[in-house]
């Protein structure tokens, strides 16, 4: 994966991605009052919002279905046996939940404030003038091995709201953000009436980008 991210990425300079990312918040205590943390295979930031990508071995099948309570419910087979897995969906959830409070928390760090016709709105909705990380578009992709098969049962769907999620062969992942983030730059330069949830709405400006990543970078914990 980090491959065919690199291929198709490393020269755009509108998106820098960060490998095997381990963050540590004691903010965000474990269930033991330990320091919480998370780990990210892969994350992409760019003007727009970010794209966490969880990898997932499979050398046979998995399946996806419907939990019955439109929750997802994974399968793997595995020499010739079926056998449960926990939601790559679901786990990359929780990393963009660590993630977007992790950033947020730090926003005076990272993001001016509002310009100055906007700062008494945003003080009525987001209750500061300070741009942050609240609303800022985190996209999941999980990405299964090429040799894997991916089955989806009953019809299933990746979750589309507020924004799409993708379960992807490895080597179709990039197309997957290339899409994505054609519809957010697109949507950047509408003018029509927008809201939380619509493309390009939350946005960077181009030299926040770099900063972004750095700073995640440097609180990486090896």
């Amino acid at each position: 994966m980090a491959h065919y991210l690199h291929r198709r990425f490393g020269k755009d300079q509108d998106v820098l991605v960060l490998h095997g990312l381990r963050l540590k918040d004691r903010e965000q205590p474990e269930h033991d009052g330990s320091t919480g943390g998370c780990q990210i295979d892969h994350l992409l930031v760019h003007r727009w919002g970010f794209f966490i990508i969880e990898s997932k071995s499979v050398t046979e099948e998995v399946r996806i279905r419907d939990d019955g309570s439109g929750g997802d419910e994974w399968i793997r087979t595995y020499d010739g046996k079926e056998l449960g897995m926990p939601s790559p969906i679901q786990q990359a959830q929780r990393q963009s939940d660590f993630l977007r409070e992790f950033l947020q928390r730090h926003r005076k760090d990272l993001l001016g404030r509002q310009p100055f016709g906007f700062r008494t709105i945003s003080k009525v909705v987001n209750g500061t003038n300070q741009r942050g990380f609240k609303n800022a578009p985190i996209q999941l992709l999980v990405a299964v091995s090429d040799r894997g098969k991916i089955k989806r049962m009953d019809g299933w769907k990746e979750p589309s709201e507020p924004f799409q999620v993708y379960v992807a062969k490895a080597d179709l992942v990039t197309n997957k953000i290339a899409q994505e983030l054609e519809r957010h730059r697109k949507g950047s330069k509408s003018d029509s009436r927008r809201k939380h949830g619509d493309y390009g709405v939350w946005s960077m400006k181009a030299v926040e980008v770099a900063p972004v990543a750095e700073f995640l970078a440097a609180r990486h914990v090896g």
